[in-house]
């Protein structure tokens, strides 16, 4: 436990500290990184991390997508459309080149590991291509980022405390053993709370003006994202028969094991901060 919670403050305080120069070309750099990172743990699962063709490909995506995000975004400032197209482009293109992998491999590399990995890769890349995008809206970028950590921290670790102590009834046991009914609904409502708390200490040190219905709301959605992404992460384990990710974050696992809420809540918050605005 101790060496978990000291992980857990690490990896705060470097997201912190990411979040202070986020207004820079570092802030893509940096999801870039993690973002590739991500991509080899799940590649490594699917035993695909030694194919240099697939590897270098999924790589070359997740890696660049956070940084094309703000490229086009200087070129075109707030035309999000732009962004959108681009994506499905490269996601399109990413697709049929994976899949000539399993065509031309002569039956040494198998179709279900490669629509995995497409699968896999396209869901993490998508999720940093958003925190990017999120970051740039506007002058409430900065604040909607929030929303995302708030939607997956806050929920994961008040869903462990409420299931600790009032947990009685499995929520789905063959996923995830440990969690609880009264865990997601204690995160579920925690989150809520906090999320209008949020709010409400950005309008004390900013002249921003919150929604508290739209942050509220907000809240509810994405600890509900968030506990999703962290049961399908879960189940992807099951599914390849590991327990880990990997082991780069002491007490946590790898990089999957810790972000796995953030990819689900990131884009969810992206959607909700384009078409909601809960800072005006």
């Amino acid at each position: 436990m101790k060496t978990r919670v000291l992980t857990g403050l690490l990896i705060i305080g470097v997201m912190t500290a990411v979040l202070c120069v986020s207004s820079t070309f570092i802030y893509p750099i940096v999801l870039s990184v993690i973002a590739v990172m991500a991509s080899f743990e799940v590649l490594r699962v699917l035993s695909l991390h030694k194919n240099i063709y697939v590897a270098a490909l999924s790589y070359a995506v997740s890696g660049a997508m956070p940084v094309l995000a703000y490229v086009l975004g200087q070129i075109f400032g707030k035309a999000e459309s732009y962004l959108i197209v681009a994506l499905a482009l490269v996601f399109f293109v990413y697709m049929l080149l994976l899949f000539g992998a399993a065509v031309f491999s002569k039956g040494k590399v198998t179709f279900s590991s490669i629509s995995s990995a497409l699968v896999m890769v396209v869901y993490i890349t998508a999720a940093f291509f958003a925190m990017t995008i999120l970051r740039y809206i506007d002058r409430i970028g900065l604040f909607c980022l929030g929303l995302v950590l708030i939607g997956a921290w806050i929920s994961d670790v008040f869903a462990y405390f409420t299931g600790v102590l009032f947990g009685k009834h499995k929520l789905i046991p063959e996923v995830s053993p440990k969690k609880t009914v009264e865990g997601s609904v204690g995160a579920v409502v925690c989150t809520t709370f906090g999320m209008m708390l949020y709010g409400f200490l950005v309008s004390l040190f900013t002249d921003l003006t919150p929604n508290y219905l739209i942050l509220a709301v907000s809240g509810a959605v994405l600890s509900v994202a968030g506990q999703i992404g962290d049961l399908i992460a879960s189940v992807f384990k099951r599914e390849w028969g590991v327990k880990d990710y990997g082991t780069l974050l002491p007490g946590h696992g790898g990089i999957m094991d810790r972000f796995d809420s953030i990819l689900a809540t990131s884009a969810v918050s992206m959607i909700i901060s384009l078409l909601f605005a809960p800072f005006s």
